[in-house]
């Protein structure tokens, strides 16, 4: 069966994900992760999940190492831009087998990726012996409102949500369990976890969290109005999204969810 071609709706989303993955990768100071990398000399880097507004990690890649070969892949093309020479996209269904030899790159890299589909394992056995993992993902299950429990209508959208992703075979709150997973394979020489509490409704003292915090509101602020036209018969319906939304927005509320950015170097054969 063909592909669907783009819709003018997935367009739409695409670009609210860049803005996404734009605040983070300010948050991050440009880099590609909290790990080390400046002293690497990748030859081949794996961006996965790259597609829909996800492709500013491949560009940042590709400009971080230009003598490396990176490929990104993801279901969705990355749209018509200008892109570094070495960087190649190659349109994969990412819920299937990769097309990639084992131990095949220096570094693979999935954001916001595994909570929706569970290629961790995949993932793992792509990396070379020495080379690097970088995982980020949430874990929205643990939303506070100010050290508390998140009023009704942020409880009500998550719940729906969270179940929705977990039926679908996925853990969109992967990012708490990250450490252990890897951990438990036996085949890293190092794991690193940097747990971020994000501030969405801004009340951090620190002002580079205080704008990713910005940018996570934002994102699921227009995710709120978007998922009811997909997910009603879930659970999301616009009753629902437009409770989630007025807490969300209220300036009273001290909303915060956790990020995990995991960084994990391969032990050398």
């Amino acid at each position: 069966m063909a592909t669907p071609p783009v819709t003018d709706h997935q367009t739409t989303y695409a670009f609210q994900v860049y803005e996404l993955h734009i605040g983070i990768a300010e948050f991050l100071g440009g880099r590609l992760s909290f790990a080390d990398l400046q002293h690497t000399s990748p030859t081949c880097i794996l961006e996965v999940g790259s597609g829909s507004g996800a492709w500013i990690r491949a560009i940042q890649a590709a400009q971080a190492f230009p003598q490396a070969n990176v490929i990104a892949i993801d279901q969705n093309p990355i749209p018509r831009r200008p892109l570094p020479t070495n960087l190649e996209f190659r349109k994969v269904d990412i819920t299937q087998p990769f097309p990639f030899e084992d131990e095949s790159f220096d570094i693979v890299h999935a954001r916001l990726v595994i909570m929706h589909v569970n290629v961790l394992r995949r993932a793992i056995r792509l990396v070379k012996p020495g080379g690097w993992l970088l995982v980020e993902d949430p874990d929205d299950d643990n939303m506070q409102d100010g050290g508390k429990l998140p009023g009704p209508g942020v409880n009500a959208f998550l719940h729906a949500w969270l179940r929705i992703v977990r039926v679908r075979g996925a853990e969109p709150c992967i990012g708490r369990n990250l450490e252990r997973i890897l951990l438990s394979s036996g085949v890293f020489e190092e794991v690193n976890v940097r747990k971020v509490v994000i501030p969405i409704s801004g009340n951090s003292t620190d002002p580079a969290l205080n704008k990713l915090g910005l940018a996570w509101k934002v994102n699921i602020a227009r995710l709120a109005k978007d998922l009811p036209q997909r997910f009603a018969n879930d659970g999301i319906t616009e009753e629902v999204a437009r409770g989630y939304l007025e807490e969300v927005q209220d300036p009273m509320r001290s909303l915060t969810t956790d990020f995990y950015f995991v960084h994990a170097r391969k032990r050398h054969d």
